[in-house]
């Protein structure tokens, strides 16, 4: 799957060269970023309620995913309409005929520089320049959401598990491990260095990740309380307890402070949770190229009717490069024409030879020494 996002990250900074459906790649990016997301979501769910966690999970994630494949299934079908599978490789083995076409487009191309350069629509200049601008946005989208899933690991790993951070007057859900079996929580007691600090145990659990018993319950703080560090001991009654559990509680004088307390940077800095950031992130990058996408089809609307399409798949031999366009039967394209192709500025690169073709594309053959990729321009002028 990294892959995918190498490719994202190309196309979005406006460089991929490479011979690749991209239109499939950024579906298959943004459903993946969707199911991590619900993914994140369970997970954060489920940690709310240790006792139960599976359970909270499961119903969770399957309440989440399942909709988003029934979804997934309905747009990829309807945003792909651009289907390579359509054409059958045409470049034969065969020397002699590879070497027939090359002759004929060399034949066609010795007044390529006679050519003036392909006069692209002011209309889809506009649309280039939006495109790149949305292009760099989603690039910056896309390292914000590594960045702060990164952030949000690290947070998560290096903060103690015994330490909180809390401000007077809050109430924090808290869970621990107990040394020995117990079967309810009458069998619980704490000792604190601040009588304002109260805990109130709810129930025993078996631990998921790590085994052994568990409590969970509620520790609330006075909003007297003075700022500064307090500990809290989880003992189990009428045992020796050799080494019980400790909370180690910093109240804070102000939201300010908390934040930086934060083994998190993006917390420290604006003072929300890196998953919340993560989680935006991936809303923006989705909606970024939601857009990138409408403003590729409007601009492709727009060559249409000036007889002129994007090449949007490549496929290179070693003498001979197969091609897709959108230009088909319907524009009157048929098997043996001879168009012109351009690079993305509009420069005269060389003849095109229609080998196959359907209602909305073709599939072509150019020399393979024009290194054309995707964004190049097929024009139905026969000059």
């Amino acid at each position: 799957m990294g892959g995918y996002y190498y490719y994202l990250l190309l196309y979005l900074a406006g460089g991929i060269s490479l011979g690749v459906n991209i239109r499939n790649i950024i579906i298959l990016v943004i459903f993946n970023l969707i199911i991590l997301a619900e993914l994140v979501f369970s997970l954060y769910q489920a940690s709310k309620d240790p006792e139960n966690v599976t359970l909270i999970f499961i119903q969770y994630f399957v309440l989440l995913i399942v909709p988003t494949f029934i979804v997934g299934r309905i747009v990829i079908k309807k945003l792909i309409k651009r289907k390579t599978e359509d054409f059958s490789q045409i470049i034969t083995e065969d020397f002699s005929k590879q070497k027939e076409l090359y002759s004929i487009l060399q034949e066609n191309e010795k007044n390529i520089k006679d050519l003036e350069v392909l006069n692209k629509p002011s209309t889809v200049k506009s649309i280039l320049k939006k495109r790149a601008i949305f292009g760099k946005l989603g690039v910056l989208f896309l390292l914000l959401m590594a960045f702060s899933f990164l952030d949000g690991c690290v947070n998560r790993l290096l903060h103690p598990m015994n330490l909180i951070n809390t401000l007077p007057g809050q109430t924090i859900k808290v869970n621990a491990p107990l040394e020995k079996k117990v079967s309810d929580v009458s069998e619980l007691s704490y000792t604190t260095t601040s009588e304002l600090i109260k805990i109130q145990f709810e129930s025993i659990y078996s631990g998921f990740w790590i085994g052994g018993t568990e409590w969970r319950g509620l520790l609330s703080v006075d909003p007297k309380i003075s700022p500064g560090e307090y500990k809290v001991t989880i003992n189990i009654k009428g045992t020796e307890n050799k080494r019980p559990f400790m909370f180690v509680i910093r109240v804070h004088e102000s939201i300010e402070s908390l934040n930086r307390s934060s083994m998190s940077l993006i917390t420290r800095a604006i003072g929300v949770s890196p998953w919340l950031v993560f989680v935006s992130s991936i809303i923006l990058i989705a909606l970024t190229i939601l857009i990138i996408l409408k403003l590729s089809n409007r601009m492709e609307e727009i060559l249409l009717q000036n007889g002129q399409a994007e090449v949007f798949f490549v496929r290179r031999g070693e003498y001979l490069t197969e091609i897709v366009f959108g230009l088909g039967k319907r524009d009157n394209v048929k098997v043996g024409d001879i168009l012109n192709l351009y690079n993305e500025n509009g420069v005269p690169v060389g003849k095109v030879i229609v080998q196959q073709t359907t209602n909305e594309n073709s599939l072509g053959i150019v020399k393979a020494e024009h290194f054309v990729k995707p964004g190049y321009i097929v024009s139905l002028r026969k000059n």
